[in-house]
């Protein structure tokens, strides 16, 4: 048995259904990079209930699972796997540091059909990287000679104003037309940076730019509980009570 099915409970393959496309392995690809974090199950989040989503569902329009996990460092972090309407497989991971810690979140879209991916891959700040030019050099930067080997990845940019305004200065986006081997390489690349970054975080000491961290953390949270499409196709799939679960679950 893999460590896939060991650890998460699912086999990705197994929720695949259609003739003639097989996704690409995106958690049996991912989940071995992360699993070294001494990762704890998360069950609830805002006193909800996520074990309903936390359950192999098979609905008319969607069927999968979502994991959550947290560490003494990290608030939550979120894996989604969910075939759509039986035609796209939609994989993420979203985590977030928790109040005592500022290194940037984690941000990793797939969204694959037999026709076109999509991809987002980010290492989102916290923190302004112009007013505290020290969290880019710090957090980030690190991040460039992965950026600059997988940048032809990039395509146009979201649509969305405010998305745009969070993204970080090493934010990759969009088609990597039938790139796909090489587009989840680029994940993967990102995912052990930022496992990194978070092995080595120290908490903040620094009471007032503590609260200045958090009160933007919770802003982004917001803006993406309130605004990403995601969130829409979400309710609209897997319905109200999921679908809110499913929201909170990586926001």
């Amino acid at each position: 048995m893999s460590d896939i099915i060991t650890d998460i409970g699912f086999d990705s393959k197994s929720l695949w259904q259609p003739k003639g496309f097989e996704p690409n392995p995106f958690p049996e690809s991912t989940w071995p990079l992360l699993k070294n974090l001494n990762l704890k199950r998360l069950t609830s989040i805002e006193s909800e209930d996520l074990t309903p989503i936390q359950e192999n569902f098979k609905l008319p329009m969607a069927e999968g699972t979502f994991r959550h996990f947290y560490n003494e460092k990290i608030e939550k972090l979120a894996l989604m796997w969910v075939l759509i309407s039986k035609s796209i497989a939609g994989g993420s991971w979203m985590g977030w540091p928790n109040d005592n810690y500022d290194f940037p979140a984690l941000v990793i879209a797939w969204e694959e059909s037999k026709k076109r991916l999509h991809i987002i891959i980010d290492v989102m700040p916290i923190a302004d990287c112009v007013e505290y030019e020290w969290y880019r050099e710090k957090y980030l930067d690190g991040i460039e000679p992965i950026y600059n080997e997988y940048k032809d990845l990039i395509g146009p940019n979201s649509t969305y104003r405010w998305f745009r305004a969070m993204q970080g200065p090493y934010h990759i986006f969009d088609h990597p037309g039938e790139q796909r081997e090489r587009a989840l390489k680029c994940e993967v690349e990102y995912i052990k940076y930022w496992v990194a970054v978070v092995q080595k975080a120290e908490p903040i000491k620094d009471e007032q730019y503590k609260q200045y961290a958090n009160r933007r953390k919770r802003i982004l949270m917001t803006q993406l509980r309130q605004r990403d499409p995601l969130g829409s196709v979400l309710m609209r799939t897997l319905g109200q009570d999921l679908g809110k679960k499913s929201v909170l679950g990586y926001t």
